[in-house]
C-alpha cells in the first residue's frame, strides 16, 4: 500500500491498515546521495535525484521538497544567501526591512524567475511526475510571521507587534502575498503545500500574541492557497505549540505537527474534535543518535497514545543531515511492525 492510498483511506474517515510513516526528508536527502546540502540547494538535477534516491530508500507516505526552505522567499527578494563549503544549511545573516518605506519600495517576486523559486518549482513538477502517483509530493512556503521575522530581524519584529502593530501588518500581509504567489506556482504544477512557519511556537512568541496577532494572518494564507485549488493545506510549526493549539485550528489546517514537546493526548482530542491530521513525531535527536531501543521505547509511546485516532501520521521531525539512513529505516520499522 502507498502512500496515497493510505491518505486515501484516512480522507474518507477510516483507519488505515498501516500508519503512515512521514519523516522530513529535506537536507538528509543530499547524505543520501553523497552530496552536501549546499549542492542540492542550487542545482536542480541533485536536488531532485537525492528526493528521488531518498523516496526510492525509506518509501515515507508523503514527500516533502525542500533543503533552506526558510530562504527562498527571501532570498528571491534580494538577499544574499550563504552556501557553506561543508554539512551545514545554506544561510541568510541579513535584515532587509527598517520602515514602511521600505516595504513599499519591495515587490512581490515572480516564482517563474526570481531566485531559486523556479528551480524548486521545477524540481517538485519533476518529482510529482515521477512518484506522485504513488505518494503526495508538496512544496513548501514560509508562513508569514516566519517571512515577517527574517525580513526584520526577530526581536525587532517581536517589538514592533508591541509598539508598532500597523507596521508589522503590514509586514505580514506582505510576506502573505511572497508566499502566495509562490504557493500558486506548485499548484500550478498539481503539488501540495506545506506552510512551514517554527517561529510561532512559544516561547519564541508569546500565546497572546499569536492568538491576537499572527492567527488571521494565516487564516488568510491558507483560504488563499485553497481558493487556487489546494483543498489540503498543512500549518507546520516546530516547537511545543500545545498552548497555541486552539487558535492554529483556526486558521483552516488540515494537517497539524505535534512535536516531540507537544501534549499529544491534548493534540489527539483537539484534532479529532476538528477533523484535522495529527502527524505526531518524535525527537529526530532520537534517531541522530540512531540507538535502536531509545528509538522504539519513544516510538512505542507515541503509537500508544496516538494510534487509536484515525487520521494519526507517525514523524520525526526534519531528519538531520548527519543521520544514519539504517536509523531512519530502523525506525520505519518499528512503526510498521508495531503500529498495527
Amino acid at each position: 500500500m502507498n502512500g496515497k492510498e493510505i491518505f486515501a483511506i484516512m480522507g474518507k474517515g477510516e483507519k488505515p491498515p498501516v500508519i503512515p510513516f512521514v519523516p522530513t526528508i529535506f537536507e538528509h536527502s543530499a547524505r543520501v546521495i553523497g552530496r552536501r546540502p549546499s549542492e542540492i540547494a542550487l542545482d536542480e538535477d541533485l536536488l531532485v535525484e537525492s528526493q528521488l534516491a531518498a523516496y526510492e530508500l525509506y518509501r515515507h507516505d508523503l514527500v516533502a521538497v525542500g533543503v533552506d526552505i526558510y530562504n527562498i522567499e527571501f532570498e528571491a527578494l534580494g538577499a544574499k544567501v550563504n552556501f557553506p563549503d561543508n554539512e551545514e544549511l545554506p544561510s541568510i545573516s541579513e535584515t532587509m526591512v527598517e520602515t514602511a518605506e521600505d516595504i513599499s519600495r519591495l515587490r512581490v517576486p515572480d516564482p517563474e524567475k526570481d531566485g531559486r523559486m523556479p528551480m524548486f518549482l521545477n524540481a517538485v513538477d519533476r518529482i510529482n511526475k515521477k512518484i506522485g502517483h504513488e505518494v503526495i509530493v508538496n512544496g513548501s512556503v514560509a508562513g508569514p510571521f516566519t517571512l515577517a521575522a527574517i525580513m526584520r530581524g526577530f526581536e525587532n519584529f517581536v517589538m514592533d507587534l508591541v509598539m508598532d502593530p500597523d507596521f508589522a501588518f503590514e509586514l505580514m500581509e506582505f510576506a502573505n502575498k511572497v508566499s502566495l504567489a509562490f504557493a500558486k506556482g506548485f499548484i500550478e504544477r498539481g503539488a501540495g503545500i506545506s506552510i512551514n512557519e517554527s517561529w510561532i511556537a512559544p516561547p519564541l512568541l508569546s500565546p497572546a500574541f499569536y492568538g491576537d496577532y499572527v492567527v488571521g494572518f494565516e487564516k488568510t494564507l491558507i483560504d488563499g492557497i485553497k481558493k487556487a485549488g489546494q483543498r489540503n493545506v498543512a500549518l507546520i510549526s516546530g516547537g511545543n505549540t500545545t498552548e497555541i493549539l486552539d487558535d492554529m485550528v483556526r486558521t483552516g489546517t488540515s494537517l497539524l505537527l505535534a512535536d516531540s514537546e507537544c501534549d499529544r493526548k491534548y493534540y489527539k482530542k483537539i484534532c479529532a474534535e476538528n477533523g484535522i491530521l495529527m502527524r505526531a513525531s518524535i525527537s529526530p535527536a532520537i534517531v541522530e543518535k540512531g540507538d535502536a531501543g531509545e528509538m522504539k521505547k519513544a516510538a512505542l509511546q507515541v503509537i500508544g497514545e496516538c494510534n487509536d485516532y484515525q487520521k494519526f501520521i507517525f514523524g520525526c521531525g526534519i531528519v538531520s543531515y548527519d543521520t544514519k539512513p539504517e536509523s531512519v529505516l530502523g525506525l520505519k520499522k518499528i512503526v510498521r511492525e508495531y503500529g498495527n
